[in-house]
Order: structure tokens, then C-alpha cells, then sequence
């Protein structure tokens, strides 16, 4: 096994929509040397973007429901070969106990170790009102909250001046299904990591400001792995 200096690490991070993954996940991007691998917005760069896949994708995350495995991977894989020497971030994923083998095979192919698994709770309210408050530019991207992080003019994007829309997988009856599919999907992967992994699960609360959730995720996953860029 290599010394804990070469090791690359990823880190898994789960919980219901709306718990705040991506925001944390961005965040501590900003500190270290970690990539984010997000499939929620590489899918949705394809439907941007025009891609192939981008079709097949926007029939599924209209509807709610998870999009096929092979797609997912397809789009992980070529955001990690982007990745190189960093510690990875998976956001949001693995979302079925199906995909756990694909974690696996990410790993692998990719030469990362499993270091962490990190579960934000957040209950239903909560996730409701981050998820159909939530905007996002048109041009560049950045995201927004109607409730906890407006931009400074209604519709308009602080960065760049772009329109702000909202995903069409933002609105609430989309959402009560996310929320279900979770339920019923990644609860049950959640309960395989804590089984199999028990040393490498931890939970932290979406409550308090998103700063305050940073802090306390460094923290530990500073005592979880070596930071120092290869």
C-alpha cells in the first residue's frame, strides 16, 4: 500500500436533495487540492451543451428518476481523467446500491482509495424550500436562492449579468419525486456504506449556514486525509 502522502483520496458525499452537497462540496474545493465530480451537473452540461446524451438525460431528471448507470459513468469518467493528482469529491453520488459497483470501478480505473463518507441530513422542509428556490445562470452558471442567497436583482446573475432560470427538475412536484426516489434508492446504499464502512461514515446536520457546515466538514476531513497536493 502507498504511504498516506501519495495516496489519492475520494470522498463520498450522500444525502436527500437540497441537504446542501454542492455548495460544500464547491466550498472545500476552494480550499484544497480536491476536484468535485457532481453528475447532477455534468448531466446537466450535456443537456446545456447539446451533447448526444443530452436528450436521453432530460427525460429522465424531468420525470425524477435516476439516469442510467452507463450514462453517469460515461460522464464521471471523463470529469476524473480531468482530475489527475487531486482527492476527488463524488457529490451526490453513488445514488443506488447499483451504483456502489461503479463507484468501485471509478476507483480502480482512476487509482483512488475510498477515504470518507460523508451523510448531510436535512429533513423534507428544508430540502423543498433549497431546491424550488434555487436559480441558476445561463451563462455562467452560478447558482442562487430566491429564499437564503438572492442575487442583488431579481433574474439577473451578480456575476455576469446573465438571465436566471429555474430547472425544470427544480420545481415542487419534481422535487417531491427526487425526494421519494431517494427514499426509496439511496437510503438503502447509505445503510450498505454504514454496514461494510463503519470507520469511514460520518453525519453532519444541513441546519446553520453553509459556512458553518464548511468548517465543521474540513475539520474532520482534514484528520480523514493528507491535503498536500502531489
Amino acid at each position: 500500500m502507498a504511504e498516506q502522502s501519495d495516496i489519492r483520496c475520494a470522498v463520498v458525499m450522500m444525502g436527500p436533495p437540497g441537504g446542501g452537497k454542492t455548495t460544500l462540496a464547491r466550498g472545500l474545493a476552494g480550499r484544497g487540492p480536491f476536484v468535485t465530480a457532481e453528475p447532477g451537473t455534468l448531466l446537466e452540461r450535456e443537456i446545456r451543451d447539446g451533447m448526444p446524451l443530452g436528450n436521453q438525460i432530460k427525460h429522465f431528471k424531468l420525470a425524477g428518476e435516476l439516469v442510467p448507470a452507463e450514462i453517469v459513468k460515461q460522464v464521471l469518467g471523463i470529469e476524473l481523467k480531468r482530475a489527475e493528482r487531486k482527492h476527488v469529491l463524488f457529490d451526490g453520488f453513488p445514488r443506488s446500491v447499483q451504483q456502489i459497483e461503479m463507484l468501485s470501478q471509478l476507483l480502480n480505473e482512476h487509482g483512488l482509495e475510498l477515504c470518507g463518507v460523508l451523510i448531510v441530513d436535512a429533513d423534507q422542509q428544508l430540502a423543498l424550500q433549497r431546491i424550488t428556490g434555487r436559480r441558476i445562470c445561463s451563462k455562467c452558471g452560478t447558482l442562487y436562492n430566491v429564499f437564503t442567497q438572492p442575487p442583488k436583482q431579481p433574474d439577473v446573475c451578480d456575476r455576469c449579468g446573465g438571465q436566471l432560470s429555474q430547472r425544470q427538475d427544480d420545481r415542487e412536484e419534481t422535487v417531491r419525486n427526487r425526494l421519494a426516489t431517494y427514499d426509496r434508492e439511496t437510503c438503502p446504499a447509505i445503510e450498505y456504506f454504514r454496514q461494510k464502512y463503519p470507520k469511514l461514515v460520518w453525519e453532519e446536520s444541513a441546519t446553520g449556514t453553509p459556512d458553518q457546515l464548511l468548517e465543521r466538514v474540513w475539520k474532520r476531513l482534514e484528520r480523514a486525509m493528507t491535503l498536500k497536493p502531489q
